[in-house]
C-alpha cells in the first residue's frame, strides 16, 4: 500500500533517539533541525508528541533607531 504522504521523511529509532539527546544537551530547535535535516516545525511536533522538552527560544527586539535620535554613551 502506497502511503498517503510520499514526502514525508520517517523517523528512525536513531533520528529519534539523537532528537533526545540534542534536546537534553540545551541544543535549539533550528539547530536540531538542521542536524537532523528536518524542519523545525517536524522537530518540534515530534518533541511535543513524545514528551520531549526543547529549549525555550526568546528573541530579543534591538532597540529601534530613529532618525533625530543620538546614541548616549
Amino acid at each position: 500500500m502506497q502511503s498517503r504522504y510520499p514526502l514525508l521523511k520517517k523517523w528512525t529509532a536513531q533520528d529519534h533517539e539523537r532528537l533526545k539527546a540534542l534536546a537534553a544537551a540545551g541544543r535549539r530547535p533550528d539547530e536540531i533541525a538542521s542536524e537532523l535535516d528536518r524542519s523545525e516545525a517536524a522537530v518540534r511536533v515530534r518533541a511535543w508528541q513524545h514528551g520531549i522538552a526543547l529549549r525555550l527560544v526568546i528573541q530579543r527586539r534591538k532597540p529601534l533607531k530613529t532618525a533625530g535620535s543620538k546614541v548616549r554613551m
